[in-house]
């Protein structure tokens, strides 16, 4: 009787696992329906969407929270309170920040830029004069324009590139804390920063030293200890390594994204879908696109459409 019951026990087990997989790697279901011509993470509670070549943002619940008016090339995501559109920073009201009210004219000033990046540890890359600085949280310069390009700061570093074109670090106050020596320079996760030397792209940790040799066609970030990397340019030459530089998931994915939420955008064949930390698919491959997921929802593309789903 007691084989029996355990035998029985073990069945059940068996078939309820059996179908917990299936139910996650099945058709899932849209918590906002595909309607946009783009759209971008959920960051702060709101998301980037654009429909009819106007952007605006979108709640949880798909509901407009900032209207879709902004005629312009991209909208930024929302970072400490503010978002970037167009040439200048608005608040999660919609109204356009860093205004003040002249006191002879009774005029309302406004801050415009080229180009904004969202902020980041109290501060945000934006271009003026075809040269990059960083401002605060009151819109006022903290690091004066005088970058090629720049990065956020993310770990106290910030990426940016110099007059002779090459990629170094910066510290908060402005100074170079790695030398420019790079081709291009990404942002540090898990302390470790992609950078592309000759061609071929590597890590390096908070000091400049490579820790990962640059190897690769393609990488993205460090994200739950793992980085998406192309080892070769034919199909399926995607893989996820470790910090240790191993392969912790193999090479055979056609396109693969930063993980988030633990999950990670993966791309087999001409479908996307997502797979968890082990390599495992979470969702199947079903979508025209997708991106990371973000505060419990990603974006994913279907019939030319994006909409959202949830994990």
């Amino acid at each position: 009787m007691k084989k029996i019951i355990v035998l029985i026990s073990f069945l059940f087990l068996f078939y309820f696992c059996g179908n917990a997989q299936a139910a996650r790697t099945g058709p899932v279901f849209f918590t906002i329906q595909p309607q946009y011509e783009i759209a971008k993470d959920f960051h702060e509670g709101l998301a980037a969407v654009k429909r009819d070549d106007r952007w605006g943002y979108i709640d949880y619940l798909g509901r407009i929270a900032v209207p879709l008016v902004h005629r312009v090339p991209e909208a930024g995501d929302f970072s400490e309170g503010f978002a970037f559109v167009g040439d200048h920073y608005i608040d999660m009201e919609g109204t356009a920040a860093f205004t003040r009210i002249d006191e002879d004219t009774d005029e309302r000033i406004e801050k415009f830029f080229t180009n904004g990046l969202p902020f980041s540890q109290g501060l945000a890359a934006v271009q003026t004069g075809g040269q990059w600085g960083f401002i605060d949280l009151a819109g006022n310069y903290v690091i004066v324009p005088a970058f090629l390009r720049a990065g956020s700061f993310k770990e106290n570093l910030a990426p940016v590139m110099a007059r002779d074109g090459l990629w170094g670090y910066i510290d908060m106050r402005g100074n170079f804390v790695i030398e420019p020596k790079f081709l291009y320079a990404a942002e540090f996760h898990e302390g470790l920063a992609r950078v592309n030397i000759k061609g071929r792209w590597g890590f390096i940790d908070k000091e400049g030293k490579i820790v990962i040799s640059p190897a690769y066609y393609e990488a993205g970030d460090f994200n739950f200890g793992l980085a998406p990397v192309r080892t070769k340019r034919s199909y399926r030459g995607w893989g996820f390594i470790s910090i240790e530089n191993k392969f912790a998931i193999p090479r055979w994915f056609n396109n693969l994204r930063n993980f988030g939420d633990a999950v990670a955008p993966a791309a087999a064949d001409a479908r996307w879908g997502y797979v968890n930390v082990r390599g495992d698919w979470e969702i199947s491959p079903q979508f025209e696109d997708a991106r990371p997921f973000s505060e419990g929802f990603a974006a994913v593309k279907v019939e030319n459409q994006w909409g959202y789903i949830r994990q």
